[in-house]
């Protein structure tokens, strides 16, 4: 029981990411409390749902029988059922608006505004915005990758390995290129199988294994290898583990297809 009840707290401490977000959840679990104060039918339409919401996550035996089982890697997305920015939002609003003092209403206003603005954290940066290289809002790399792949096709589709960095682009970009594996490649939403495992561990290395990175790849018909330059060491000539550069992108991505 005690395993569980440390399952159900790190996946809540991993969900609001340390200590700035721990203020924010108690700025929230006071405008939770401040719903009781604010009538029966906001009661029954944000507290008791909330409440119902916060007794299922932190049950340890609800975890141990669900969260394990069928939310593995995906059970702090239960805390996405809470409207947390809507209700404290509402709380302020509603209590600035029972306070008769200005100076008061102001004072509450500023300190609910400065423990978001601490507590907060922006939304685009520079790892989490940039601007858009073509129509399809995806990196154009993934997109010329793609289309090489296409162009090549000995098949209606063709199984491909890619740099981690690409796994969630390639794919909502052409059905005609099929990856070994995408982005549940750690496991995070259901357990993969060994050798797309064993692939991905060597994918994510600056100097992987490419005797187990091809002998799975030619084991399962995967036909294109590509690798990030700027960060796996590959050699040049890679014929004597049956593939060869027939590509290269934006001077960064090579593209090895299995020789046949």
């Amino acid at each position: 029981m005690i395993t569980y009840c440390y399952g159900v707290w790190n996946e809540f401490t991993n969900f609001i990411g340390g200590r700035a977000g721990l203020a924010h959840w108690a700025l929230y679990l006071l405008a939770l409390l401040c719903c009781i104060f604010l009538g029966k039918e906001i009661r029954k339409k944000l507290f008791f749902p909330s409440v119902l919401v916060l007794l299922f996550f932190f049950n340890p035996l609800f975890y141990a029988a669900v969260g394990t089982r069928f939310l593995s890697g995906i059970y702090w997305r239960l805390l996405w059922m809470l409207p947390v920015s809507f209700i404290i939002a509402y709380c302020l609003t509603q209590m600035t608006f029972k306070i008769k003092k200005n100076v008061l209403r102001a004072a509450a206003v500023i300190l609910a505004c400065a423990c978001i603005i601490v507590t907060g954290e922006r939304i685009f940066t520079a790892e989490t915005y940039r601007e858009k290289e073509n129509e399809y809002e995806l990196p154009q790399a993934a997109i010329e990758i793609c289309d090489y792949v296409k162009e090549n096709l000995m098949d209606w589709k063709e199984t491909i390995v890619v740099p981690n960095e690409l796994l969630c682009d390639i794919r909502q970009y052409s059905s005609a290129v099929s990856l070994f594996y995408g982005r549940n490649a750690g496991g995070f939403i259901t357990n993969i199988e060994e050798d797309e495992a064993a692939v991905y561990a060597e994918m994510s290395k600056e100097e992987p294994d490419l005797e187990v990175i091809t002998e799975i790849g030619k084991r399962r018909n995967c036909r294109y290898l590509v690798f990030n330059t700027s960060f796996h060491q590959v050699p040049e000539d890679m014929t004597a583990y049956g593939y060869e550069k027939v590509y290269v992108v934006e001077d960064i991505y090579a593209i090895y297809r299995m020789i046949v």
